[in-house]
């Protein structure tokens, strides 16, 4: 078999002007395990670009031998959009510049529609729900008429992962270790956990039992939890886990790098039964699952510039200094210094530059807790 390349045509929103989407499969249409995976919907993050352009020949090399036993769907650069707004000279991928949506929020909830088509149907055969769930939700984005080439993009690319058993959202941050964000309600399957061990991950977080949050990873997944919640005497089952992958920093991005995500990715996707083979023997676990309350955000709480104490994947202490904020017209030394301090023992898995300009409330770092902290509890740890 060969892989098969297509394009997404997005609306013209100005005269003159056009933008696609490429999609690459995969494998047979319609074979399970289905794996959906994309990356850069913030379009200035390109180190999961980079693992799938590793990733893509591994696959297409699979494909020929007839080693894939499922569908396996790549959209390399998802963000089209993000990917033309280049202003002053420096790319701005996360905020839509014509209606100021960050690019991974507002993603469809089909939870409603589903309910309405197929809610009275569900019964106790599982895999008869999902089936019924998948097509419902399919036929419900079919139905829908975007009005822009963003609502366009949501409705499109919702169709290529609403049915399948795994989706992987390929992000980045400013500075940082390589993190996963996920939901409670997809722990149980142990995919997750055999992802952050294939790739290394240093600090995977979920949210209770599912996310608020309408991310892209946040709404393949809520889904079929929501639906068990509304139809408790159906058997439901969490037929999607679905994943943000936080591939280190914006600058993390080589061949050295990329070559070794594919090679994870490629890893992990054998040990769900996506690509024949035999994996490696799983490697231990870098840090355990902690929920989405245990994180300790640093929020800045005045103006000037930062230098910190500590670098992403540090192991950090309660009341440890983090980072300082430096007042720079201050000449009294010590006291131009504002010092931020852990909430909690955990990793610091994220922060900003040294040097960065800093501001009141904005984020200055983030670490991942065990256990609940009282003033983030109810708290999803999105600040856009």
């Amino acid at each position: 078999m060969a892989f098969k390349k297509h394009a997404i045509v997005l609306p013209s929103m100005t005269p003159g002007s056009s933008r696609t989407i490429s999609v690459l499969r995969f494998g047979k249409t319609g074979a399970r395990p289905k794996v959906y995976m994309q990356a850069a919907i913030h379009a200035n993050e390109m180190p999961g670009t980079m693992a799938m352009h590793h990733l893509m020949p591994m696959l297409a090399e699979a494909d020929k031998k007839g080693l894939i036993q499922g569908e396996i769907i790549l959209v390399p650069t998802v963000n089209p959009i993000g990917q033309s707004q280049l202003i002053g000279n420096s790319h701005a991928g996360r905020y839509n510049m014509l209606s100021y949506e960050n690019f991974n929020r507002n993603w469809i909830d089909l939870t409603g529609p589903v309910e309405v088509a197929v809610g009275k149907k569900l019964g106790n055969d599982a895999q008869a729900n999902v089936r019924a769930i998948r097509k419902a939700a399919l036929a419900a984005l079919k139905a829908m008429k975007p009005l822009n080439e963003l609502q366009t993009l949501r409705v499109e690319i919702q169709k290529l992962s609403v049915d399948a058993d795994y989706v992987l959202d390929l992000h980045c941050d400013i500075y940082a270790a390589l993190h996963l964000f996920t939901a409670k309600n997809d722990l149980p399957q142990g995919a997750i956990q055999a992802l952050a061990a294939d790739l290394g991950s240093q600090a995977t977080m979920y949210n209770d039992p599912y996310p608020l949050a309408s991310t892209f990873s946040g709404t393949n997944s809520a889904m079929w939890a929501k639906l068990g919640e509304k139809f408790p005497n159906a058997k439901i089952p969490q037929a999607c886990m679905s994943v943000t992958v936080e591939m280190r920093s914006q600058h993390d991005v080589s061949d050295a790098l990329g070559s070794a995500d594919a090679k994870n990715l490629y890893r992990w996707m054998v040990r769900q039964g996506v690509i024949g083979g035999v994996a490696a023997p799983l490697q231990k676990i870098k840090a355990p699952a902690s929920p989405m309350s245990g994180m300790d955000v640093g929020y800045s709480r005045g103006t000037g510039f930062l230098v910190y104490h500590v670098k992403p994947g540090d192991k950090v202490k309660k009341g440890q200094a983090i980072c300082d904020v430096i007042d720079p017209a201050n000449p009294q030394g010590p006291k131009a210094r504002t010092t931020y301090k852990s909430q909690t023992d955990g990793v610091l898995f994220s922060r900003r530059f040294d040097g960065y300009l800093s501001w009141p409330g904005q984020v200055m770092y983030r670490i991942s807790g065990p256990l609940p902290l009282a003033h983030r509890i109810g708290m999803t740890g999105l600040d856009d």
